[in-house]
């Protein structure tokens, strides 16, 4: 398996190679699939970022997080919302994960929370704290930080800036976004994922430097 974990994070047909054993391991049940998330987590704990982009499209891909988020959120579409918010708060502490456990037992706890803080209630008198858009329909708040979202999204690192801007300016859908780049749907997912949660960094810093 680790020879296998290796050759994938070079792409090519390793890479395609690996789901599939990923999702037959996940189907079987035989252990194989946690023994390729492990190794990967291990890595892209290390800061290996092809690592960390293969951990959250294999989350994507077999849709890893929805066992902690259905019960809590059976709504589908708010349950595919914190998927995504799930796949963001992944990359954000994927550094925290130190191995002692399985990762899916780490990423299970992970969504788990994303799922409580969704369907947490808020008071009604409390100041309102925002919160990181799920969908990109959500990101019209930027209005509120006098500037355009374009010149945000334009500060974005790549790859996360030219996928953001297919989906949010030229209205493409994953798919079509994927064929544009050439690249897996999984891998625009969780691109746009990472890409949401800098974007949401960009709009609050923006925000922060406005007179009050």
């Amino acid at each position: 398996m680790a020879a296998l974990v290796a050759a994938a994070l070079g792409g090519g047909p390793a890479r395609a190679r690996l789901f599939e054993v990923a999702a037959v391991g996940r189907t079987s049940g035989d252990g194989s699939l946690d023994v390729l998330l492990d190794d990967l987590a291990g890595r892209a704990a290390a800061g290996d970022e092809a690592a960390t982009e293969l951990v959250l499209e294999l989350i994507h891909r077999l849709s890893l997080s929805r066992r902690a988020i259905a019960p809590i959120v059976p709504d589908p579409t708010a349950a595919d919302d914190v998927a995504q918010t799930t796949l963001v708060a992944v990359e954000r502490r994927i550094g925290s994960y130190e191995g002692r456990s399985k990762f899916r037992t780490w990423l299970f706890t992970v969504a788990r929370n994303e799922a409580l803080m969704a369907v947490r209630p808020r008071k009604s008198d409390a100041e309102p704290v925002a919160e990181p858009p799920a969908s990109s329909a959500r990101f019209s708040s930027i209005i509120a930080f006098q500037v355009t979202m374009e010149t945000l999204v334009d500060g974005l690192p790549e790859p996360y800036r030219e996928t953001l801007r297919l989906q949010l300016f030229e209205n493409l859908d994953y798919e079509a976004v994927a064929t544009r780049l050439a690249i897996p749907v999984g891998t625009v997912r969780s691109r746009l994922a990472k890409a949401r949660g800098l974007l949401w960094a960009a709009m609050k810093e923006e925000k922060d430097r406005q007179p009050i």
